[in-house]
C-alpha cells in the first residue's frame, strides 16, 4: 500500500543532518524557536535525516581532494528528503558549502530534476550581514576547510561595506582544536561541552577584542554550542540561526517570529 506523504501539496523544510549530528538538531531547534506558534499545529513540517556514516569529513576532503567527496552522501540524503516531501532543504555545515563540494550537489539536484530549493548558509549570512553590519570588519571563526576554500570571501569580498578578518594561524589552531580535538573538542563532546573548548574560544576572542574587533561569525555550525557560553561584550553572528529564519520565511513567512 502506497504511503500518503504528510507534506503533500505543502511547503516543508528538509535538513541534511549528521554534519555533525548535533548541528542538525541545533538547526531544527532554531527553526522552531523562530516560529510564532499558539499550538502544535502552527509549526511547519520539518524532515531531518541524519546519516553521518555516509558523509566523510568536509575539511579532510578539501585538504585531500583525492579522497571521497562528501557530496555523494549529501546527495543521497537530499534525494530521500525530496522523496519525503521536503521543498526547501538546508545543509547545516558551512564547510560543505565550499565550491568543491556544493557545486557537485547543485549539479546532482539539477540532473535529477529534484523539485527543491537548496538554501545556502553562507549566502544567507552574507545577506544578513549586509543589512545589519555595514562598515564592519567581521572576524570569521571556522574550520580549516572553510578558511582554505575561501567560501565566505567569495560572498563578502565583493561588498565594499564588509570585510572578513581571519585570526592568525596559531589562533586558528585553537579554534580547530576546540572543534576537532578527540580529548575536548565539540565533535567528540557535544553534550555536555568540555570547558577547554569554551576556553579556547575565550582566548582567541579576547585577543581579537584587544585588536579592536567586536563582531564574530561563528562559521561552523557546532561553534555556537561552545561560544554560547562566552559572556563577552561582542556581537556573535550565528549562521545557523540566520539560516533557520530564512527557512521559516521561505516556508511560512506569516509565522516568522519578530527579531
Amino acid at each position: 500500500m502506497e504511503c500518503t506523504l504528510l507534506t503533500k501539496n505543502k511547503l516543508a523544510i528538509g535538513i541534511v543532518g549528521g554534519l555533525g549530528p548535533y548541528a542538525g538538531m541545533d538547526l531544527e531547534r532554531k527553526v522552531f524557536d523562530n516560529i510564532e506558534a499558539r499550538s502544535d499545529q502552527d509549526y511547519p513540517d520539518v524532515i531531518m535525516i541524519s546519516a553521518s556514516r555516509l558523509i566523510p569529513d568536509r575539511t579532510y576532503y578539501i585538504m585531500h581532494p583525492e579522497t571521497d567527496n562528501p557530496c555523494t552522501g549529501i546527495e543521497y540524503v537530499i534525494q530521500k528528503l525530496a522523496a519525503a516531501g521536503a521543498t526547501h532543504i538546508a545543509i547545516p555545515c558551512n564547510t560543505a558549502h565550499s565550491p568543491i563540494i556544493m557545486n557537485q550537489v547543485k549539479k546532482f539536484i539539477e540532473m535529477n530534476s529534484l523539485d527543491v530549493t537548496l538554501m545556502n548558509i553562507v549566502e544567507e549570512t552574507y545577506k544578513w550581514a549586509r543589512e545589519n553590519c555595514a562598515g564592519k570588519k567581521i572576524v570569521l571563526y571556522a574550520t580549516q576547510g572553510t578558511y582554505y576554500s575561501g567560501v565566505y570571501h567569495s560572498f563578502f569580498d565583493k561588498d565594499d561595506n564588509l570585510q572578513i578578518i581571519e585570526p592568525e594561524e596559531e589562533d586558528r589552531k585553537l579554534i580547530w582544536d576546540a572543534i576537532y580535538s578527540r580529548d575536548f573538542g565539540i565533535k567528540a563532546y557535544s553534550n555536555p561541552i568540555k570547558e577547554q573548548a569554551v576556553e579556547n574560544f575565550r582566548i582567541v576572542t579576547e585577543k581579537m577584542m584587544n585588536l579592536g574587533y567586536d563582531t564574530f561569525i561563528m562559521g561552523c555550525t557546532e561553534i555556537p554550542l561552545a561560544m554560547g557560553r562566552l559572556h563577552l561584550p561582542i556581537t556573535k553572528i550565528d549562521p545557523a540561526r540566520i539560516l533557520a529564519r530564512a527557512l521559516v520565511k521561505a516556508v511560512c513567512p506569516e509565522k516568522l517570529r519578530a527579531e
